[in-house]
């Protein structure tokens, strides 16, 4: 089985406000000039990264694209030790991390943008976290950048950690002290970076480097064109930045969500970027040919992003019917996941494949009848692009949430409680009338040129732009 340089200002809000309202159409690239694009990310989420990557190679022939993760801005050792302490908190802590994210989401405005500080409730979470963080370690890298990280990583979770009795006063503003110089810092190490590059046009596919460039926007720091690229089905209250000139939503019944406080942003439905191969995915007999997988009888992929979070307790539970689908299992970089399914593979020969991370995920969509795993939002972009449902066994809340809210109000999926997969399952896969239809729709809903679609947007933008879009300050 084959698994496996002096430049004018630029457009003005109304020039920009009248290219952002142009949906992109087909292009070819061809009347292009090389435009300076700004591609921000974040590699905190392996899906913003791939719609990240995505947007380059639709711009490949017709920019000068650069890359920029926010995760570059700190010291290497630090950097990792924060994935390491993230990792922990999702896949040892899950209801812990579920709490950040069932927060009002203007929380996290208020914790880096305003005077206030934060809820006791971020503050009880943030001790833990300190607790997580203090049993990684922090290596060197050879010739690493920003080696005061190291101090200051040890001096945020020590000073964040939670006392009833200094909830008040001192206790909080000076929590808030070290919160806001850890941003401000990054922001200041941005500045520099983007100028470095010059560019035409700033696109983001995560909303903490956009609120960053935003801040720089309003300080009058960089004057380029920023887009705002969503990975969800919903918008999250800190995406809402005044720098932000316009927003590329993932479909057109999100238009509107960035609300009346900021008339100077346009929304495009343009469709979560997703890669080439995604524009035509093959029909499901090629794909299964393709993977040497039989062509009768029904297929269940199973994904769990890139954290793997839940995968192996799916697949137990759905091999707990004898007679149940072939399935096949992404345990992503979850280490413990893999271990029990290879463990399972051993128990159910020839039902269960477990495969590694593929950058041809079209062809595992297209060859399976249903997805089950994490609702993440190039998850479901990029089910539906293939016309696959999606039954999510867990949600961490957040995006997330809208990502679910999305599938159950267009009958393509939705949250499955726990217990109820295996039945829930089996209805579907032995109705083939109703999952044909449920396909179906979960086609129309797809969208597969959002990158292309991003990419016209940001060299329309680009190439209105005639000179240096940085002013000194």
């Amino acid at each position: 089985m084959r698994l496996d340089r002096s430049r004018s200002q630029g457009p003005g809000p109304h020039e920009r406000r009248e290219l952002l309202s142009r949906i992109p159409g087909d292009w070819d690239g061809d009347d292009a000039g090389r435009r300076r694009i700004l591609l921000l990310t974040s590699g905190l989420g392996l899906g913003h990264v791939r719609a990240a990557q995505a947007i380059e190679a639709a711009l490949s022939d017709s920019a000068i694209v650069h890359t920029l993760d926010l995760w570059s801005l700190m010291h290497a050792g630090v950097a990792r030790a924060v994935h390491e302490t993230y990792l922990s908190l999702v896949q040892n802590y899950p209801q812990l991390y579920e709490r950040l994210y069932t927060l009002d989401e203007h929380t996290w405005r208020q914790i880096l943008q305003s005077e206030s500080g934060p809820p006791p409730a971020v503050l009880e979470v943030l001790e833990l976290i300190s607790k997580i963080a203090a049993d990684v370690t922090v290596d060197s890298p050879r010739n690493a950048k920003y080696a005061s990280d190291k101090m200051l990583f040890s001096m945020l979770y020590s000073s964040l950690a939670y006392h009833a009795d200094s909830l008040a006063g001192n206790g909080v503003r000076a929590r808030m002290v070290v919160m806001k110089w850890c941003w401000l810092r990054l922001i200041r190490r941005l500045e520099p970076a983007m100028r470095r590059f010059e560019p035409d046009v700033i696109v983001s596919t995560q909303m903490i480097p956009a609120a960053m460039a935003s801040y720089l926007k309003q300080r009058r720091k960089a004057t380029a064109p920023l887009i705002g690229v969503m990975t969800d089905f919903g918008v999250h209250d800190f995406w809402k930045q005044s720098g932000v000139d316009g927003y590329c939503v993932a479909h057109e019944s999100i238009l509107g969500s960035v609300g009346p406080a900021f008339p100077h942003a346009v929304e495009v439905a343009t469709g979560v970027p997703l890669m080439p191969d995604f524009t035509r995915p093959l029909s499901q007999g090629d794909a299964r040919q393709e993977l040497q997988l039989p062509q009768s009888g029904p297929i269940v992929l199973v994904l769990g992003g890139g954290l793997g979070l839940s995968v192996d307790a799916a697949v137990a539970a759905l091999l707990e019917r004898k007679d149940g689908p072939r399935l096949i299992a992404m345990p992503g970089r979850n280490v413990n996941a893999r271990r029990t399914l290879d463990v399972l593979v051993r128990k159910h020969p020839g039902r269960l494949h477990v495969c590694d991370w593929t950058d041809r995920m079209d062809i595992y969509l297209r060859a399976a009848d249903v997805v089950v795993g994490k609702p993440g939002g190039i998850t479901v972009a990029e089910a539906l692009a293939c016309g696959r449902p999606l039954l999510a066994t867990r949600s961490l809340g957040g995006q997330e949430g809208f990502n679910i809210a999305f599938l159950q109000s267009h009958g393509v999926g939705g949250l499955v409680a726990d217990g109820e997969l295996l039945d829930r399952l089996a209805a579907l896969l032995q109705d083939p009338a109703a999952l044909q239809a449920m396909q179906m729709r979960a086609w129309t809903l797809g969208r597969r040129e959002g990158a292309q679609r991003v990419a016209r947007l940001a060299v329309d933008l680009a190439s209105s732009s005639e000179s240096a879009v940085y002013r000194a300050p």
